[in-house]
């Protein structure tokens, strides 16, 4: 995907099922932190304003892993889909310059109408694996071994759904 845009937005939740099918045993908070890491790696090897788009939360927040990429949390009124709709149509003239990374048919018929560029989840994954950003290994989630492996130390906090799932684990709800 040789291309002069300067914005990547991706939609986040349509790239993690499409990259990994998570279970309902896998933690969301991180397979995006995953996929989060990955982005970073490929804004700073194509120099591109990078944005994730997830569902719901509280509104955006910045990560730098290596390079910046912005993470968007679309709100209570939006899905993901509806932010990056009206993001792109917010652009105008300039909807040209924004790359849209989505499997989503509703995504891509309104990106495209609105002149900005378009592609799937699974061809990004492609490009992402030519470009040696993601690697083998990459493509399978993280164990609950090798969660518990990554927090040995307190290397990081849990989140509220990992303790959760840790809770049921020893049936401690």
């Amino acid at each position: 995907m040789a291309t002069t845009c300067r914005e990547t937005v991706v939609d986040g939740y349509n790239l993690i099922h499409k990259l990994w099918n998570p279970g309902a045993d896998q933690p969301m908070a991180v397979l995006r932190e995953r996929i989060e890491t990955i982005l970073s790696a490929y804004r700073k090897k194509t120099r591109r304003h990078v944005s994730i788009v997830y569902d719901g939360g509280a509104g955006p927040r910045p990560l730098s892993i290596g390079g910046a990429i912005e993470v968007i949390s679309s709100g209570s009124s939006l899905n993901a889909d509806r932010w990056i709709i009206d993001h792109v149509r917010s652009m105008g003239s300039r909807a040209g310059l924004i790359t849209v990374i989505s499997s989503d048919n509703e995504i891509r018929r309104h990106v495209v109408a609105w002149g900005g560029q378009w592609n799937s989840s699974e061809a990004f994954i492609e490009e992402l694996s030519g470009m040696g950003i993601l690697k083998s290994g990459d493509d399978n989630p993280p164990s609950p071994a090798a969660i518990a492996r990554s927090m040995k130390n307190g290397s990081r906090p849990l989140s509220d759904a990992e303790v959760d799932r840790w809770l049921r684990l020893f049936g401690k709800d």
